[in-house]
């Protein structure tokens, strides 16, 4: 066998050692609900569904463009059918879905592993390498989500793109253009398969420019059509993503943003650990929230100072490395808004692409100081960090273990409660659903089994609010799905003890407050509903004239002479 070939299996075989517990994870609510098992288009894959995908305006693309992930959903969706859903209405097999990601992270793998040769790195350094990109935890979250494969597809293709255009470049005639023509066609697929694949041009030509020193005028030439092609899906891209519900960034401070952004990626680099699927780092905590110390007054610093060290060495794979990594996060720095910053400005999966700069850097590195101590150094590194990975790709097997882990990492994320809360409520909302199908089919059994399971979600749900209030009392923004959905399923439920702490705050949110305008009564009687139902009939009447004052009715006149004579009634009893 030979060395290249003992390499590549080792390096698959270290991505399944890794990897592999992902097949028996499930779906997680985080995105995979309305993009994968729930989306219309992909749950029941049809032909229509299919050409639906391809439609920039179609509901069910989360404000993207990116038809080839959900054409390969829908085909994965043909081998994932089952006969029974899960309690959130899932119908698909999830671990078809993780089986696929793991299958695309060990092609990405071996396609870096050929670049990093093409770029003249001797095969072992360049195996390692390659494992340092395929196993760095930072590479978790885009594949042992399900989600993750758009990172996953669009990574595999620009690789593969990358690594045709090197070939293309060194050879000649015929050879020479069947590869580029190919390169080319495998950069259009990885736009449509991920649209911040659209820095790849700019990547090639820092390879040929700075590595292989090439004539720039020959590389503009050749990444001319790649710079059309990228200018074509930043224009659609703009027009489609919807950003409104973004605080944001000013002008002057989305240079900061994007040398914070760099920092912190620097910093889970060399430190991958407390990773999770939402850092809370998004411009408004970056400007305003005390806890993280005015990150914008200091961490410009590392990665300028990194910039220059950098420079200075005049070292062309480390220049190139870097430009790299640079260039495959340059569209989710915050220089422009993306939907994501709603939550934050950096995530896991971002650095997908990038982590090839990485593996480059780190290829020539390890060729440079070659010897016993520097191997069994990166033997401990790489299974160090293999172990890291393995265990956070644990941390992906359920929404349960997967929000608890956000929630552990941070106790004061007001928006990790706004999430578990209103995924409590979906699973209470579907077990309520079972319950009434089972006492149709006349199962008691499991007609209780399910209310009681019913009762606990609630209750978590209910939990979540609690904690969430506390957190901030004054701060009620992006409360309003959450608490009204709650707010609803207590009083199904008849908690009216909880059902009336969450409409007293229900009615001071932003949407509940503007609805006043146009009928101010109901609070008052809906209020004074809650109150009689719990005992306080005081107050109650405090409401219900409150009510009539705004609106004179009949109704609430009744209701308000019925609870006059509760009062009447206990006081005499007192």
């Amino acid at each position: 066998m030979s060395r290249i070939a003992s390499i590549r299996i080792l390096l698959v075989a270290a991505i399944l050692a890794t990897f592999g517990r992902i097949v028996l994870n499930d779906f997680v609510d985080w995105d995979d609900g309305k993009l994968i098992y729930l989306n219309p288009n992909i749950d029941n894959p049809t032909w229509r569904g299919l050409a639906r995908q391809w439609n920039p305006h179609d509901p069910n693309t989360n404000s993207m463009y990116d038809p080839l992930i959900y054409t390969t959903w829908w085909a994965l969706a043909h081998a994932a059918q089952l006969n029974d859903s899960d309690i959130l209405g899932a119908k698909l097999n999830p671990q078809i879905f993780h089986l696929a990601n793991l299958l695309v992270h060990c092609l990405t793998a071996l396609v870096v592993l050929e670049i990093l040769r093409r770029l003249g790195l001797p095969a072992w350094r360049a195996g390692a390498g390659a494992a340092l990109f395929a196993l760095h935890p930072l590479q978790t979250e885009a594949v042992a989500w399900a989600t993750g494969m758009k990172d996953l597809l669009g990574g595999l293709l620009a690789m593969l793109a990358i690594w045709r255009y090197l070939v293309a470049v060194e050879s000649s005639g015929n050879r020479r253009r069947e590869n580029y023509l190919l390169a080319t066609a495998l950069y259009a697929a990885a736009l449509l398969a991920k649209p911040s694949t659209v820095v790849l041009g700019p990547i090639v030509a820092v390879l040929d420019l700075v590595i292989f020193r090439r004539n720039w005028r020959g590389v503009a030439m050749r990444i001319a059509p790649w710079l059309v092609m990228a200018a074509a899906a930043i224009r659609l891209a703009t027009k489609i993503q919807n950003t409104a519900p973004l605080q944001h960034t000013p002008l002057w401070a989305r240079g900061l943003i994007a040398l914070d952004c760099l920092t912190f990626y620097f910093y889970k680099l060399l430190l991958p650990i407390r990773l999770s699927f939402d850092y809370g780092r998004n411009t408004g905590a970056l400007f305003y929230d005390p806890t993280l110390h005015h990150p914008l007054y200091w961490t410009w610093i590392f990665p300028i100072v990194l910039a220059i060290v950098v420079w200075r060495l005049r070292r062309p794979m480390l220049s190139a490395g870097g430009l790299v990594f640079l260039l495959g996060v340059l569209p989710v720095l915050g220089l422009t808004p993306f939907v994501f910053q709603y939550y934050t400005n950096v995530a896991d999966r971002y650095v997908y692409l990038s982590m090839l700069g990485l593996a480059m850097a780190a290829a020539w590195l390890i060729s440079q100081y070659s010897n016993r101590l520097t191997a069994g150094i990166v033997c401990a590194v790489l299974a160090v960090l293999g172990a890291l990975s393995f265990v956070q790709a644990g941390v992906w097997q359920d929404s349960d273990t997967l929000y608890e882990h956000a929630l552990a990492l941070n106790r004061t994320s007001a928006i990790h409660y706004i999430i578990l809360g209103q995924y409590k409520v979906r699973i209470y909302e579907a077990a309520i659903k079972r319950a009434a199908l089972d006492q149709q089919n006349g199962d008691s059994d499991q007609t209780r089994h399910e209310l009681q399971a019913g009762d606990q979600y609630l209750s978590q749900a209910f939990g979540a609010f609690q904690t969430l209030i506390n957190l901030d009392p004054q701060d009620l923004t992006n409360y309003d799905n959450f608490t009204t959905s709650l707010y609803t399923d207590l009083v199904g439920a008849r908690r009216w003890k909880d059902a009336l702490e969450v409409y007293q705050v229900l009615i001071k949110l932003p949407y509940w407050a503007k609805a006043q305008h146009e009928v101010p009564e109901v609070p008052h009687k809906t209020l004074a509903m809650l109150l009689i139902r719990n005992g306080q009939y005081a107050r109650a009447v405090d409401e219900l004239e409150m009510a009539l004052k705004i609106k004179p009715d009949p109704q609430v006149r009744k209701m308000l002479d019925e609870t006059k004579a509760k009062i009447a009634t206990s006081t005499r009893g007192d």
